[in-house]
């Protein structure tokens, strides 16, 4: 039997908001596993470069969990948690 797959496929956004502004990311699910990750938004004082290697660990480790980008935890915080949004409609 194939593995229960964890999401429903599609594509799903979150946002996630810090104090230095608002993040919208987006998942998208084949298969039942995370194919893509992406910044839809970045609607933070920084530039989103500072967190452009975020969404392949999102997909490598098929969690929204990321590591801590020094100088960004307020980017990679809401990047966080619109990922976790944004797999919390794709259940």
């Amino acid at each position: 039997p194939k593995p229960l797959s964890l999401y429903k496929d599609g594509t799903y956004s979150g946002w996630g908001t810090s104090r230095h502004g608002d993040i919208q990311a987006s998942v998208v699910i084949e298969d039942g596993r995370i194919v893509s990750a992406y910044i839809a938004q970045c609607l933070t004082r920084y530039s989103c470069s500072w967190i452009a290697h975020l969404p392949p660990q999102v997909v490598s480790r098929q969690s929204p969990e990321c590591d801590y980008v020094s100088g960004a935890t307020q980017s990679t915080n809401a990047f966080y948690y619109a990922i976790v949004e944004a797999l919390s409609k794709a259940k």
